[in-house]
């Protein structure tokens, strides 16, 4: 009797321990060593759930405060220009007081668990999208890749946020398919933890499928209402001035050299170059681009579609002037509008379809014991991503017009 090697059962498994096993081993290391986790972006989000929950909400977008409760846990004094600033919606901040005690290192673990539970309940939105075209075993598989997803694993370890916009993702993704526009709205919302980005996102449905963008400005009404009730309007206008601190890219640990767009990479291949004018012609750049898009929508005839989804995604990514590895999580959506393409038009079997999410994060943590590929990689999965869409995307509309 013969045995037949199925490689491709080998290579999957191989792919989910390997993931499953590095993952926890970057993790560890971060906790085990004080000079990493203190150092983690999450010490931000640390402040201000101290900040409000012993001066109050209002008070969360104070540098001053920020430093001083950055300095207990560092022990040591900062200049203000040293300060890891709270620069996320006042939304996120009821999230901080669920997650943050006096124990910096306790309130980090806290943290992360709250931030997995949140991706969580982000994966079965995806998945559902795909339950016309797969077995059960291949939803399993693809589960686990976008739950395994290398930048949400990143965005965990720093101590970020990023998982509230992948469940905004995956809501809005999930209402334009299923033409739920409350849940696109809501998604879209959602995605404002990251503004710079969110703008791309919202631009199509400026018009086309106005609907959504009426529950989205909703919702958002509805945030800023309850905020104002919750910490009054002086903690919104902490957050508009707290921005121009993002804006400025100068100190405040904005590290300008080491993100994945256009000034991160005019910073790393013309060093020459001052970094006001880099910044200043970044910022230029991601007006034009969100000026032309613009253009683009309100003169497209016709249905806005995964092509246009995808291309809007990365030209934020790429023009945005605030874009880091985490930040990649952006690229669920052309992996999701790839994936549908490739399912619905039969290109691929789904076995190896569902396999994407997978292949990608294994690149990406390959390339991150690399500078150069870190800073390289994404910009050709980028490239890459947006051609195969082009490619198979013919007449296979994901947002209908209103």
């Amino acid at each position: 009797m013969k045995y037949r090697i199925d490689f491709s059962r080998i290579a999957i498994i191989t792919i989910l321990v390997s993931l499953a096993l590095v993952y926890p081993v970057l993790w560890l290391r971060i906790l085990s060593n004080p000079a990493e986790y203190t150092g983690a972006d999450f010490i931000a989000f640390y402040a201000a759930g101290r900040i409000a929950d012993n001066e109050g909400a209002a008070f969360v977008y104070q540098l001053p405060l920020q430093k001083k409760y950055q300095e207990e846990v560092l022990q040591y004094d900062l200049e203000v220009q040293e300060v890891n600033p709270f620069v996320h919606p006042p939304f996120v901040i009821p999230f901080t007081q669920v997650a943050v005690t006096e124990d910096y290192l306790i309130s980090f673990q806290r943290w992360a668990l709250l931030m997995i539970f949140i991706l969580a309940l982000g994966v079965p939105f995806l998945i559902s999208l795909i339950n016309n075209f797969c077995s059960r075993t291949e939803k399993i598989i693809f589960a686990l890749g976008i739950f395994l997803f290398f930048p949400l694993f990143q965005s965990i370890i720093l101590g970020q946020d990023n998982a509230l916009a992948f469940l905004g993702i995956a809501l809005w993704m999930w209402g334009l398919i299923k033409n739920k526009d409350w849940a696109a709205g809501l998604g879209l919302a959602l995605t404002t933890v990251r503004p710079h980005f969110a703008l791309f996102l919202m631009l199509p449905f400026l018009f086309k499928r106005r609907a959504v963008m009426g529950w989205c400005m909703l919702v958002v009404f509805m945030w800023v209402l309850s905020n104002i009730a919750f910490a009054g309007s002086n903690s919104l206008e902490g957050f508009l001035r707290i921005l121009t601190v993002s804006g400025r890219g100068e100190n405040f640990k904005i590290n300008e050299e080491g993100m994945i767009n256009f000034i991160g990479l005019v910073r790393r291949v013309i060093p020459i170059l001052s970094p006001i004018l880099v910044r200043k012609t970044g910022w230029v750049c991601y007006a034009l681009a969100f000026l032309s898009l613009g253009i683009y929508f309100g003169f497209k005839s016709g249905n806005i579609d995964g092509k246009d989804i995808s291309m809007a995604t990365i030209a934020g990514l790429f023009f945005s002037p605030h874009t880091h590895v985490q930040d990649l999580i952006l690229l669920i959506i052309p992996i999701m509008v790839l994936v549908f393409l490739l399912m619905k038009k039969q290109v691929v079997p789904p076995k190896y379809v569902v396999l994407l999410p997978l292949l990608i994060s294994l690149v990406l943590l390959f390339s991150y014991f690399s500078p150069m590929l870190i800073h390289s990689v994404p910009y050709v999965l980028m490239v890459g991503m947006l051609l195969a869409i082009w490619h198979y995307q013919k007449i296979l509309p994901l947002v209908k017009n209103s």
